[in-house]
């Protein structure tokens, strides 16, 4: 072989080894269209530019009381309340996608229990200006909490780019109440 031959065969390879890096590290669809998460801690607020968000505290229980209703409500894993204040900034708005991602991946949607929607966070309209204390409640194993992570956004669709406020819950393992009592949401 002559040193041309060898010259072309090396940028050839060159070539193929740039192109499968760009390859590598261009974003897909799915990196351009995922939500921005905006990152906070216990006791702080988190600020979007819709709303903020401040997580007060995490309880967890057997069994779930909801104000005005009976009986409580049972879960075959846990309930996991995580008290929180939100405050809309621009416009009225309602918080629509609350879920509890694990330190396993597995993701923990808001629970959807009959009568829950009238006193929890998620069936609140926020108006600009005013905080509302309450829950949001999600069914998962206490277990499960420690290295979890709280995501919470304004839309549960079509939310590309939109900000996702993600707040961990901590590494240690929380104290199992028998019943976890909600208040119903109220202005701070």
């Amino acid at each position: 072989m002559n040193a041309r031959k060898l010259l072309n065969i090396g940028l050839t390879l060159a070539v193929l080894v740039a192109i499968v890096g760009l390859y590598r590290v261009t974003p897909t669809q799915k990196d351009i269209q995922d939500p921005t998460p905006v990152g906070g801690i216990i006791g702080r607020a988190v600020k979007t530019p819709r709303f903020d968000l401040t997580v007060n505290q995490v309880r967890v229980g057997k069994k779930l009381r909801i104000p005005h209703s009976t009986p409580d409500r049972d879960t075959l894993t846990d309930f996991v309340v995580v008290d929180a204040t939100v405050m809309a900034t621009r416009e009225p708005i309602h918080i629509l996608n609350v879920r509890i991602k694990s330190a396993d991946g597995v993701t923990y949607l808001g629970a959807n229990r009959n009568g829950l929607d009238e006193v929890d966070l998620t069936g609140t309209e926020f108006a600009p200006d005013i905080g509302v204390r309450g829950s949001f409640v999600v069914e998962m194993p206490a277990d499960k909490v420690p290295g979890a992570t709280v995501q919470v956004m304004e839309k549960s669709i079509l939310n590309d780019l939109e900000p996702q406020v993600t707040i961990p819950l901590g590494s240690d393992t929380p104290k199992v109440e028998d019943v976890v009592t909600l208040t119903a949401a109220s202005d701070t």
